[in-house]
């Protein structure tokens, strides 16, 4: 940096530059390209040496076929075709290149006056590159449901890229065809209610003609607070309890018994903000108790319950007694059951009075039996 300021500051004392013979060129390359700078002398300079400098005001090439030995500047090679056309050669063109160039020649050694011969204007083109796409709403930090969103893609490249809206999945672009709720406009998307239904990707593609285009994904997904059913149902020996679950994100999910928690759960993940946890009793066991079944993430803590008593095993009971061996012994019912059967309905009813009818006419020949004896 130092000896760029430096080799400007003599050009400034030390000469003077006149600009009678000079006109301009404007070269447009491709990154990655080679760049070719051609500089016809006049006449009155055809025996002279040209010299290119770059858009810092550096002196790239001093002498025919000489490379500058410092960092990129081995990119430059200078030749001399003819006698009056001097050729300037820049490979692996980048950003960076992109400026104005000149094609001097002394005019006196004497007193160092430079005459530009010809101006370039060197634009470079660059294929697009996306920077980032960003989130505009409400709270940057959770987006919530019934929330209006916007996305923003930024992108750079020269010519400046076009920006096209597409979700993955769907065959037309955002851009050409635009629903009630998610509408594209220049480089933004706007989703006017984002829920548990909107699409989650969101594909910014950037484009300006120099290949290869850039694509680039952002996924939204609103947060749910936990929501819970709990459903039962008796399976042979065996209750099953399923709580399911819907939230997102889900950072906790548990089932616990009289506040204390149940590690022998079996977790189905139904889709991204859908589970199912499900928990096995066996009647073999003590199952009695109020069962809790918790949620947890960093909008809300849920909680549902359900009590097992001995009711279940009595409705377990109705619900079997018809399986039972034709010659199996039916013991005398209780209080507790006779009370249930009678507001069990009417089915339960017929069948409460059938057990009690069976239960008197065995305890009749019983005594009769004993009678006799």
């Amino acid at each position: 940096m130092v000896s760029v300021v430096i080799i400007i500051l003599n050009l400034l004392l030390s000469s003077s530059v006149i600009l009678s013979d000079d006109y301009l060129e404007n070269l447009s390359v491709n990154t990655g390209e080679t760049a070719t700078f051609i500089c016809d002398l006049p006449e009155k300079y055809s025996n002279k040496q040209a010299d290119f400098y770059g858009p810092t005001g550096r002196l790239l090439i001093t002498k025919t076929d000489e490379d500058i030995a410092s960092g990129d500047r081995t990119r430059f090679i200078l030749e001399h075709t003819y006698a009056w056309t001097w050729s300037l050669i820049l490979s692996d063109v980048s950003d960076d290149d992109a400026g104005e160039y000149t094609c001097r020649v002394s005019s006196s050694s004497v007193d160092q006056t430079l005459t530009i011969i010809k101006r370039f204007n060197l634009t470079v083109l660059t294929p697009p590159k996306i920077i980032d796409i960003t989130i505009e709403s409400n709270n940057n930090e959770i987006l919530r449901e019934n929330e209006q969103i916007i996305l923003k893609c930024s992108a750079r490249g020269i010519p400046q890229p076009k920006i096209i809206w597409h979700i993955p999945g769907k065959k037309f672009l955002l851009n050409k065809r635009n629903d009630r709720n998610i509408i594209a406009f220049d480089n933004k998307l706007l989703i006017k209610n984002l829920s548990r239904t909107t699409p989650s990707d969101y594909q910014c593609i950037a484009d300006n003609g120099i290949p290869p285009r850039d694509t680039r994904t952002k996924r939204l997904l609103s947060s749910i607070s936990p929501e819970m059913t709990i459903q039962s149902s008796i399976k042979s020996s065996r209750i099953l309890l399923n709580c399911t679950i819907i939230a997102r994100p889900l950072d906790s999910a548990k089932w616990k018994r009289n506040r204390f928690e149940i590690n022998n759960i079996k977790r189905k993940q139904i889709n991204d903000y859908t589970v199912e946890l499900l928990l096995l009793l066996d009647f073999n066991t003590n199952i009695f108790g109020m069962y809790e079944c918790e949620a947890e993430n960093q909008l809300k803590v849920s909680k549902a319950f359900i009590n097992i008593d001995d009711t279940i095993l009595f409705n377990r009971t109705t619900t079997t007694s018809a399986m039972l061996p034709k010659y199996h012994r039916i013991s005398s019912p209780s209080y507790a059951q006779i009370e249930l059967l009678l507001n069990h309905g009417s089915i339960c009813k017929c069948q409460f009075y059938f057990i009690f009818l069976i239960n008197i006419i065995l305890i009749n020949y019983s005594n009769g039996f004993y009678n006799k004896r």
